[in-house]
C-alpha cells in the first residue's frame, strides 16, 4: 500500500482519538507503520518584553509544552494499543509548521487536523504543510469524529498537475472504494482540452475496476469550496480528494481561494496534494 508509512501530527491530548480513528480505518486497507509527532512550537515574540521577562516567558511556555507532550504521548500510545496499532513517537521543540514539513518528507502520508479558529497564532498551519512538504496530506476537521475513510470519495478535478497528483496519491484508497465521484466545476467547452475532462478520469478509473461517475457543476458565483462541500454532503462522501493550489512567496506559502475555503469550512476529511 503506497500510504503505509504514516505520520500523525498530534496537537493536544484531546486530538489523539480523532486522528487515530482515521488511521485505524487506513490500517484496515493493509499493513501500515504509524509515527506520532508532537511539536511544541515556539513562543510568540514581543517587542515589549525585556530580556529577563522574555527568558521567563520562554521557560514557562516550554515547561507547559513539555508537560503537554508527555500527556499527548501517553494518550497516543494507549489509544494505539486499544486499536492494535504498532506505533513510534517523535517530539520536537521547534516551530510547528516547519518541523512537520521537514518530517513529513520522510513519510508516505501526513495526517493532521484542520486549524481551529480559536488556536494560538503559533499553531500548525496545515495548508502550508500541504503546499511545502511534497507529500499528500490528510486533513481532519477539528470538530466531529470520523471512523470511515475512502468508501465514498469525491474527487475535485480541474485537469491541473495538482489535481492529478492528488488523484494518484489517493489511489490506494480509491482502488478499494465503493463509489467515486469526479467533480468538475465550471468546465471548459468540449473543444478546450477535451482529454482533461472528468469523464475521461472516470474512464481511466473504470479501467482499474473502480466504480466511478462524473459530475459537472456551474458555480454561478458560489465559492468553489462551497460547491465541493455541498456535493460531498449530498453524496455522504467520507473523503474529498483535491489538489492544494497555491504558491510560495519567499518563505510564506500562500493558498489559492478554493484550497483556503476548503481548509476553513471543511466538514469531511480532505486529502490534499501539491
Amino acid at each position: 500500500m503506497p500510504g503505509k508509512d504514516v505520520l500523525v501530527v498530534v496537537d493536544t491530548e484531546a486530538s489523539v482519538a480523532r486522528r487515530l480513528a482515521l488511521v485505524a480505518a487506513l490500517a484496515g486497507r493493509g499493513e501500515i507503520r504509524v509515527t506520532g509527532m508532537y511539536v511544541t512550537g515556539l513562543p510568540v515574540t514581543t517587542a515589549f518584553a525585556d530580556l529577563d521577562g522574555w527568558a521567563q516567558l520562554v521557560d514557562a511556555y516550554m515547561t507547559a509544552q513539555r508537560a503537554e507532550a508527555l500527556k499527548a504521548e501517553r494518550a497516543f500510545r494507549a489509544e494505539a494499543a486499544r486499536l492494535n496499532l504498532d506505533v513510534a513517537w517523535h517530539c520536537r521543540e521547534a516551530d510547528m509548521t516547519e518541523a512537520v514539513i521537514a518530517f513529513a518528507r520522510l513519510h508516505d502520508l501526513v495526517v493532521m487536523g484542520q486549524l481551529n479558529p480559536d488556536a494560538p497564532v503559533n499553531a500548525l498551519r496545515p495548508g502550508e504543510v500541504a503546499l511545502a512538504a511534497g507529500r499528500p496530506a490528510l486533513i481532519v476537521p477539528y470538530a466531529g469524529t470520523f471512523t470511515e475513510l475512502g468508501r465514498r470519495i469525491l474527487v475535485a478535478w480541474n485537469g491541473t498537475r495538482e489535481a492529478a497528483r492528488a488523484l494518484h496519491d489517493a489511489m490506494f484508497l480509491i482502488d478499494g472504494s465503493e463509489a467515486v465521484t469526479v467533480l468538475e466545476i465550471d468546465p471548459p467547452g468540449e473543444e478546450e482540452d477535451p482529454e482533461l475532462r472528468a469523464v475521461h478520469v472516470v474512464e481511466a478509473l473504470k479501467r482499474r475496476g473502480v466504480a466511478a461517475t462524473a459530475e459537472s457543476a456551474v458555480s454561478g458565483g458560489t465559492p468553489i469550496a462551497d460547491v465541493i462541500l455541498s456535493l460531498a454532503a449530498d453524496l455522504t462522501a467520507d473523503l474529498v480528494v483535491m489538489g492544494a493550489w497555491g504558491h510560495s512567496r519567499l518563505r510564506e506559502y500562500v493558498l489559492g481561494g478554493a484550497s483556503r475555503g476548503i481548509l476553513s469550512e471543511m466538514t469531511v476529511p480532505v486529502l490534499m496534494s501539491h
